[in-house]
């Protein structure tokens, strides 16, 4: 069924058929009468418009395309990359775009891919926002140099410069953090760092460093520790085994609060300083500089924990509203935004 059948059951034209069915202001006058009787002839042919056909008439089809390096899409509310999905799919829809979750690409290894069989599969879409701690860097190169429109969630350097992309500010985020615990009078801070080491990661490690200088907490009132193992880039940090070493390394250095960079771990401590009668936030303070995609660490459950909270909605919305930019604004040069976190004093700081 075509609109040539409707323009023939209405005697019309099928520019009048076009006209009436894309609501369009055109230079073809049709009169109410005239519409009518093509909306009738519609409803008796059981008539479905081609939505597809009507977009790429205008250029796009209207899809906004969702891709992750990750074998699964987040799909439960404690999944770290959830919201970040839920802020695409709410702006989408408030632009009126569909989107679109590529799934089914993967390279000789298994692993998901954009360019299945040599092929940018995303091209299904007007532009695409990709999602998740991990990327390929050759494939994002091999994106810009063939000019499709994208948006990264996150910064990458393995992506190079010439990207653009929105993240959370952790930098300054974690800088507020460590001017709170100030304020409250703390003097010795100790920083938890993970075995991990990437941008956003850098970016608390930054904060905490840069934060520390500004108030003049030397290396005997500011320490660090890794959590769990050696970090392999930071190997001139001490390390402890558990919860309860750094407890008792704090406790060694004399500090009065621990900031985690993620408030996974920042749980894990508070729940054992409860184990150890230790009173929070009266002998010790704790907090957490959010999560960072880790798949066994989810958003921290405890709503007493001080945290940072990434703006996951905003920065997944915002991702939406920059790709349109991106495609109204061909070729310009790559945009990066910094989104600022929020810091949520629950009861564990004072």
């Amino acid at each position: 069924m075509t609109q040539s059948d409707v323009a023939r059951a209405a005697n019309v034209s099928t520019a009048i058929v076009s006209t009436v069915v894309n609501n369009k202001a055109a230079s073809i006058r049709v009169s109410e009468q005239t519409r009518a009787r093509v909306w009738q002839a519609i409803r008796e042919l059981n008539y479905v418009p081609n939505v597809a056909a009507q977009n790429l008439a205008g250029g796009r089809n209207r899809i906004i395309g969702a891709f992750t390096y990750h074998r699964l899409f987040p799909r439960e509310s404690r999944d770290f990359y959830y919201e970040f999905l839920l802020g695409i799919e709410e702006e989408a829809e408030a632009v009126g775009h569909n989107l679109l979750l590529f799934t089914g690409a993967r390279n000789e290894e298994g692993e998901r891919s954009i360019f299945g069989r040599d092929t940018n599969m995303l091209r299904l879409a007007d532009g695409a926002i990709l999602v998740g701690g991990k990327i390929d860097g050759d494939e994002i190169r091999r994106l810009v140099e063939d000019d499709y429109p994208f948006v990264v969630i996150g910064r990458h350097e393995v992506a190079g410069p010439d990207i653009s992309w929105v993240a959370a500010d952790y930098e300054s985020g974690t800088e507020a953090v460590v001017d709170r615990l100030h304020a409250l009078g703390h003097r010795r801070i100790l920083m938890v760092v993970g075995r991990r080491t990437h941008e956003t990661l850098i970016e608390r490690r930054l904060g905490f460093t840069a934060a520390c200088k500004r108030h003049r907490l030397g290396r005997q009132r500011a320490h660090m520790v890794a959590f769990g193992a050696v970090n392999p880039d930071l190997p001139q940090v001490p390390h402890v085994a558990d919860e309860d070493g750094v407890l008792t390394f704090a406790d060694k250095v004399g500090c009065t609060a621990v900031v985690a960079e993620s408030s996974y771990v920042a749980h894990r401590i508070y729940q054992a300083a409860l184990a150890q009668n230790l009173a929070v936030p009266q002998e010790l303070s704790i907090a957490g500089l959010g999560d960072h995609g880790d798949r066994e660490n989810v958003l921290s459950p405890d709503p007493a924990l001080t945290q940072l909270k990434t703006p996951s909605r905003e920065i997944g919305a915002a991702a939406v509203r920059m790709l349109l930019r991106r495609l109204e604004a061909f070729g310009e040069p790559a945009e990066q935004e910094r989104i600022a976190c929020e810091l949520a004093e629950g009861t564990t700081t004072a």
